[in-house]
């Protein structure tokens, strides 16, 4: 069975992928682009529910009659809030402030492909496959936490995702059999003063110098109070105060982001962060207010079996050498809450080729990808299914179900 041949549609995956590209859209608001999604499924004729799992989410099935052993694969579909840069190219976003800048149009265009691949093998295949589209990886709630509590991954033994990226050159994978995302959450401070005449400061109550020394409160508790060899980033990125040359600011703005690698950082970082508000709050006189943007996305962590079993199949079609070890990142993966709930293995696909102008950072608007790199990903979905249809490390399925 593992023998099997298969074909990935490439000219159909880059055709998906420039669609999605042109018409982007974030969060949840996905009506044009599940429009598509649905529309692609009717075309290969693979059942699929919309909804059942959150707005504008869809899950196609493979074989939904053999259910002794189900494999997940998930591609989310959102975009980012980023202008895109005119480089000339016949599909880029047209949409103006919004852009596909961190390659979740692939991931969609892949999954489309990876679904035909293994539509036409459906009746020599021994599992169930589950194909999730998802909204909001971007933005909150998270797609993947909102599909989740909906009960998605109930009858999913084991998932799997990719994730694109210019910094590896196009068709090199790389995984781990550890954590490969950080867990995330935005905090949000307002500080209160007493706005007065800038020539009489000791009258009044001065938001801003209050919104500095905490600012640089946080540049001293992380190089002095977090172990060098953990991970704890906390980022103001914004601060607004003040409207006037003549008067001081009675309020200040800060927002950011706390990205950490183990839960008990996290959960230590969201109380020190407080404490230091409160402590140059009762220095400065100023009044204060911290919020968080909900609980903390947890820390994407890929399951050791899924490692080896993944590992296996990606070789097959890249070669030994095209597969690297992908080292933790601080940035955020909502994959996470799936990993929470059964065995799960991320991915990334090196999209990279200074040719053809594919090298800026995801997030960006110069972003841009080499669509070669396309059936990369959607033949390693593929293999990873013909090779493991059967169960995977403790996850195998009972040897009466096979026959």
């Amino acid at each position: 069975m593992n023998a099997l041949n298969f074909t990935v549609d490439q000219p159909m995956m880059v055709r998906i992928r420039r669609e999605l590209h042109a018409h982007p859209e974030q969060g949840w608001e996905l009506d044009q682009t599940t429009a598509l999604v649905r529309r692609e499924l009717d075309a290969i004729g693979i059942p699929y529910e919309f909804e059942r799992y959150g707005r504008n989410t869809v899950v196609a099935t493979l074989n939904p009659e053999k259910s002794a052993f189900t494999i997940g694969i998930r591609a989310d579909m959102d975009a980012l809030p980023i202008d895109e840069a005119d480089h000339g190219q016949p599909y880029r976003s047209l949409t103006p402030g919004v852009m596909h800048a961190c390659g979740h149009d692939a991931h969609t265009a892949m999954l489309l492909g990876a679904c035909k691949a293994l539509w036409a093998l459906r009746d020599q295949l021994q599992c169930r496959v589950k194909f999730l589209f998802q909204p909001s990886e971007e933005g909150r709630p998270s797609g993947a936490h909102v599909m989740c509590q909906h009960g998605v991954m109930e009858d999913i033994d084991c998932i799997v995702m990719c994730h694109v990226n210019c910094v590896d050159p196009v068709h090199v994978i790389s995984t781990s059999p550890t954590t490969t995302n950080c867990s995330s959450v935005a905090f949000f401070i307002t500080l209160g003063g007493r706005a007065v005449h800038v020539a009489t400061p000791h009258a009044g109550v001065d938001a801003l110098a209050a919104g500095v020394k905490i600012y640089n409160g946080i540049q001293l508790l992380l190089s002095r109070e977090v172990d060098p060899f953990d991970t704890c980033v906390m980022s103001v990125t914004c601060m607004h105060a003040g409207n006037t040359v003549s008067t001081n600011a009675d309020v200040c703005r800060m927002e950011g982001s706390l990205r950490c690698l183990k839960n008990e950082t996290m959960a230590w970082a969201r109380n020190r962060l407080e404490k230091l508000i409160r402590s140059v709050a009762e220095e400065t006189g100023v009044s204060w207010e911290l919020s968080w943007s909900g609980e903390p996305l947890p820390s994407a962590t890929n399951d050791p079996a899924m490692y080896e079993a993944f590992v296996q199949s990606a070789r097959k079609v890249v070669g030994h050498e095209r597969v690297i070890f992908l080292p933790t990142s601080p940035g955020a993966e909502d994959f996470a809450y799936y990993e929470k709930e059964k065995p799960g293995l991320l991915f990334g696909l090196g999209m990279r080729n200074e040719a053809k102008g594919a090298c800026y950072p995801a997030h960006t608007r110069n972003w841009e990808i080499d669509e070669d790199g396309l059936q990369t990903g959607a033949s390693v979905f593929v293999q990873f299914v013909l090779d493991h249809m059967g169960g995977i490390g403790g996850m195998q399925m009972p040897e009466k179900e096979k026959e």
